[in-house]
């Protein structure tokens, strides 16, 4: 009902131009951390918003019946805080969690790159040990919230030898330094205002403890675990554009 009020009051009247100029909606972000809407998914001792999934279904719903855009900006960052409290050592949950509970840090994935579509196992993307962490080379397409995302949950492979492929996947907690450069932001038809972007890294080093859950080679059923929840996001997001496009029929059936 929160969302629901504040979707009416506050994003319907802006959204048009904000969807026709392509920008950025950072009031409608903020407005969105002081209604916990980043912490959603996030449980005491780190967040004190956590929801039931069909409540965050029916958050996200609501989010897209005023704005698709708005809906997408919290999708994979509830993905990260979802893995991070299903496989993050407890440095990585106490570091990351309470912050992004209050939208402080925002979190997104990286999982798709060009030409790969959605074979994950296709991927070549690599991080090389080295000392005491990796050496990531590689790109990633399409990757939603890339420039403001403080948090990046890299889908890589630390054992690019491995057979079948995906044991030898892993997630990388990593942050924006050098080596790491969005390089564009893709071009759409829809779905404007939050940004789509391509990721390079070349040579962009990642120290070891940033490895989610200090294991290798369990990215690839990590990440699936993950998307579970992503999926659920995205479904909800269309019911939420479909019940928008029938309030609007209606209303111009009626008149």
């Amino acid at each position: 009902a929160l969302v629901r009020e504040f979707v009416d009051r506050d994003v319907k009247p802006a959204v048009r131009d904000l969807e026709h100029a392509d920008t950025y909606p950072e009031e409608l972000i903020v407005r969105m951390k002081q209604l916990g809407v980043f912490g959603l998914a996030i449980p005491s001792p780190w967040g004190d918003a956590a929801v039931s999934t069909p409540c965050y279904a029916a958050v996200t719903e609501e989010l897209a019946r005023g704005w698709m855009s708005l809906a997408g900006a919290m999708g994979g960052h509830t993905v990260v805080a979802k893995l991070l409290l299903a496989y993050g050592t407890d440095e990585q949950k106490d570091r990351w969690l309470p912050r992004m509970a209050t939208g402080e840090v925002r979190a997104t994935m990286a999982l798709t790159e060009p030409g790969g579509g959605s074979d994950l196992q296709a991927m070549r993307t690599t991080a090389r040990r080295d000392g005491d962490g990796y050496v990531v080379t590689g790109s990633k397409m399409w990757i939603t919230n890339a420039r403001r995302s403080q948090l990046v949950a890299l889908l890589c492979k630390t054992d690019p030898a491995a057979d079948p492929p995906h044991r030898g996947m892993s997630i990388l907690l990593a942050e924006h330094g050098p080596g790491f450069t969005v390089s564009r932001d893709l071009p759409k038809l829809g779905y404007k205002g939050v940004e789509s972007c391509e990721l390079a890294f070349d040579g962009y080093r990642a120290p070891a403890d940033a490895l989610l859950g200090g294991t290798e080679g369990k990215g690839f059923g990590q990440m699936m675990r993950g998307l579970e929840t992503g999926r659920l996001q995205v479904a909800a997001r269309a019911v939420g554009v479909g019940q928008a496009a029938f309030d609007d029929a209606f209303r111009y059936a009626q008149e």
